[in-house]
């Protein structure tokens, strides 16, 4: 296969590979649909060449010369389409100028028809021969009108559209009119000129250049701008060029001296293979760096690192870290606008915090929706959205959407400032100031920069909430009554409020930075106690000499700082002053009292107004029927029962109030709960009722009075007695248990199930003369629970509708010291 047979199969499949890539990158798009189909007719038209170059008879070449005519229609109508629709249309419209152009286009097709297309055909030895008739010049006159339109609607794209845009519209312009350039001198200057079709078929093969071109603009990820392109050819031309040049003056010099010296010419050309390698690949990248320099001007971006380490890490205060960021991004990036986003909790939006330049006109958005389309667009994977990649790469379901909401925000770019995944605020960069498009540069410039910007955001929210807390604590600790003092673990003072100054009347001054022996000896001793203990020490107490001579009652709670089992970093006091406190306790107590008298002087003249109402009624008698005597056995018999009554009122009262002198004793619970079964037993059979008693053994008795410890049990079951309908059941159970504290106790279930004390009423009923019962006093209840009280136990009640009322007397079993019963105040 001849050089011209080889030339023409490689185009025909390297088309035909070049359709089918780019048409599996987005078979949706227009641009991608319309560039298979030119390609597959270019694949199409250089086959038939190749055939016309083999073909065996004239006739077969005719036939296939023939055949070229419609298929380079397709081939023009494709390319002149091609140029309408890219690369700023993804649907595709099928108006009026595009049925004229196929219509044309069919026209031209039926030239491949016309008798007088070919004039005379002759087979040559390596080439086939063709005059052309008057009908070609009307088919190639089509094919130039039509790239001549395809070459102005690009170059109009190229000089009108911005960014990439303009770049994808040059790339297919520069194919055109290079593959134009070869067949307009292979198949009408030469042909025309020189009468001879022995280059024709090299227009064919010329035409690669349009298809690769076409296929970088649409399927390139990442474009590269024209300049830089044709600087790049040039600098690698130059530089190859350079070291052949070099290469060839060497191989011309060092033989004659090999010969000369007559080294083994294996030996030599080895050796200076090796050294020529070397040599050659350092010469070509020296060459290459220094036409690289002298293209770029010596211009060198600052990095991302001189550009944000250096200014933005160092801002901490956000409303200046945002505007700072935008402003960089403006003028490194050359950008129309940025604007920044941060995200706003609150309104569940991204809020406009920085624009740039100046200030934001009104139609920039104030705040973005967290759901807004383009900010889920770059929520998955935190990568920067640019509207070209939207344009090319997205399906058109997606894109369609995505664009227009891009560009209503007016982004060309949106990079994304995420912060261990979260997506914290956005950077919206508007296209170029000159229309040019973002480079590689520029794209990797912004992704190292917007993490940086994100970790600075970061960083100043950070600190803002840290300053914020510390004048928030600053606050609290000047503002708070207590004195707090934190020491260090050099027992330095470290923190000392203005409650502490004006409480130990020790300066701020004074104080901070000093030893803890400034601090008062009680303080100073506890805040010690806590830096070698793991545990706060809560509560205690010391008093301290104010400067009048006064002591000040103080409670101190220290807390080492630090975990258990680690260094201690130092500790922290609160100081109490109780003056106020025991002052306000004095009232309360002393409130108690006088309420507690006025009850039981308002119940004792109650009680005591009764019998001497009927004594007195006998005595103002006494006069006009003493000599009655039945009116005189009245009178003693009521006397006496009245009298008696008064009497264990005041016997009552006395014991509520001061109890018997201390017996401390083993108390056998189980007899004294038998006794006082067997003393209600007839007042419960005259009501019909069933007492129940169940004893537990008991390896250890309490210890106390027994007399008053049965006093206490059967003011519960004559209580229980009392309120229990007739027909009814009263338990008496003991156990022996723990309380919650896991200390040994006894107790007693006094039960009564068919009565029922309301919640509003369980703190009253232990009141002195509260009684639910009509002829009560209402002491008994404040007898037993003062009782118990004395013995070192507790007296609870529970009662609900269903289970009725139950009684629990808890006695602790340890051994306990006398006197267990002590005098003092009746508990209300």
């Amino acid at each position: 296969m001849d050089l011209n047979r080889l030339a023409l199969a490689i185009t025909t499949t390297l088309s035909l590979c070049l359709g089918l890539v780019v048409y599996q990158r987005a078979p949706d798009r227009v641009w991608n649909r319309l560039y298979a189909l030119h390609t597959f007719a270019v694949s199409m038209w250089t086959l038939l060449n190749y055939l016309i170059q083999s073909a065996g008879t004239t006739g077969m070449a005719e036939l296939w010369l023939r055949l070229t005519h419609p298929v380079v229609a397709v081939v023009v109508c494709t390319c002149l389409d091609f140029a309408w629709a890219f690369p700023e249309q993804i649907d595709y419209v099928f108006d009026a100028k595009r049925w004229a152009l196929y219509g044309a286009g069919a026209a031209a097709a039926l030239t491949g028809l016309a008798p007088g297309l070919v004039v005379s055909l002759t087979l040559q030895h390596d080439y086939v021969s063709v005059k052309f008739g008057l009908v070609y010049a009307l088919f190639t006159a089509f094919v130039a009108v039509s790239l001549a339109s395809a070459d102005v609607v690009l170059a109009r794209k190229a000089l009108g559209l911005r960014g990439v845009q303009r770049v994808q519209a040059f790339y297919p312009l520069f194919g055109l009119l290079i593959s134009e350039a070869i067949a307009l001198v292979t198949m009408v200057v030469i042909p025309i000129g020189w009468q001879t079709t022995v280059y024709a078929k090299w227009g064919s093969v010329g035409y690669i250049f349009t298809v690769m071109a076409m296929a970088y603009a649409i399927a390139k990820h990442r474009l590269m701008r024209p300049e830089l392109a044709l600087q790049r050819l040039a600098t690698y031309v130059f530089a190859a060029g350079t070291v052949v040049t070099v290469a060839a003056a060497v191989v011309r010099i060092i033989p004659p001296y090999v010969e000369r010296l007559r080294i083994p010419v294996l030996a030599a050309t080895t050796m200076i293979g090796l050294i020529m390698g070397l040599l050659l690949v350092a010469l070509y990248e020296r060459v290459k760096d220094s036409l690289d320099n002298i293209f770029s001007g010596n211009r060198h971006r600052p990095t991302a690192e001189e550009d944000t380490s250096g200014n933005i890490l160092r801002t901490l205060d956000v409303t200046e870290l945002l505007p700072l960021v935008a402003r960089s991004l403006y003028e490194t990036l050359g950008a129309r606008h940025v604007t920044v986003y941060v995200w706003d909790p609150e309104a569940n939006s991204y809020r406009r915090r920085a624009y740039e330049p100046g200030e934001a006109p009104s139609s920039v958005l104030d705040t973005i929706p967290a759901d807004n389309l383009a900010v889920r667009a770059i929520t998955g994977d935190g990568a920067i959205l640019a509207r070209e990649d939207v344009m090319r790469f997205r399906s058109l379901h997606e894109a369609r959407p995505l664009i227009a909401e891009m560009d209503r925000l007016d982004a060309h770019l949106l990079a994304p400032m995420v912060w261990e995944d979260e997506l914290i605020g956005l950077a919206l960069v508007g296209d170029k100031r000159s229309g040019a498009m973002y480079s590689s540069d520029d794209i990797a410039y912004l992704s190292q920069m917007i993490p940086q910007a994100s970790l600075a955001l970061r960083n100043a929210e950070l600190y803002q909430q840290t300053a914020r807390l510390k004048d928030y604590n600053e606050s609290i600790l000047r503002e708070m009554d207590n004195a707090v003092v934190v020491v260090d673990a050099d027992q330095r003072i470290v923190v000392y409020n203005p409650a502490a100054e004006r409480l130990f009347e020790i300066p701020v001054s004074d104080a901070i930075g000093q030893s803890l022996d400034t601090l008062p000896w009680g303080l100073a001793e506890s805040i010690r106690s806590a830096l070698v203990s793991d545990r706060l020490q809560p509560g205690q107490r010391f008093d301290i000499e104010a400067s009048d001579g006064r002591q000040v009652p103080l409670a101190c709670s220290v807390s080492p700082l630090g975990g258990p089992g680690q260094k201690h970093e130092g500790a922290v006091a609160v100081v109490s002053d109780l003056t106020l406190i025991q002052e306000l306790e004095h009232e309360r107590q002393e409130a108690e009292r006088l309420s507690l008298i006025r009850l039981i002087s308002a119940g004792m003249a109650h009680e005591i107004r009764n019998p001497l109402v009927a004594i007195r009624t006998f005595a103002e008698l006494a006069p006009r029927r003493l000599d009655d005597p039945e009116f005189r056995s009245n009178f003693l018999t009521v006397a006496v029962q009245e009298i008696n009554r008064i009497d264990k009122l005041v016997s009552d009262l006395l014991t509520l109030s001061k109890p018997a002198d201390a017996v401390v004793e083993p108390m056998d619970v189980n007899e004294i709960c038998a006794s006082v079964v067997r003393s209600v037993a007839a007042r419960a059979e005259a009501k019909n009722l069933t007492v129940r008693l169940q004893t537990t053994p008991l390896d250890q008795n309490p210890l106390g009075d027994p007399d008053r410890a049965q006093q206490a049990v059967m003011n519960l079951i004559s209580n229980a007695v009392e309120a229990e309908p007739e027909g009814g059941e009263i338990s008496l159970v003991t156990e022996s248990t723990t309380n919650e504290d896991g200390a040994p106790v006894v107790k007693v279930r006094v039960r009564n199930w068919g009565s029922y004390i309301p919640p509003e009423q369980m703190e009253d009923i232990f009141r002195p003369f509260y009684s639910g019962k009509p002829k009560g006093i209402g002491l008994g209840l404040a007898i037993s629970q003062t009782i118990v009280e004395e013995h070192g136990g507790q007296l609870t009640v529970t009662s609900t509708r269903e289970q009725g009322t139950e009684f629990v007397v808890e006695l602790p079993l340890q051994p306990v010291t006398a006197p267990i019963l002590s005098s003092g105040e009746p508990r209300p």
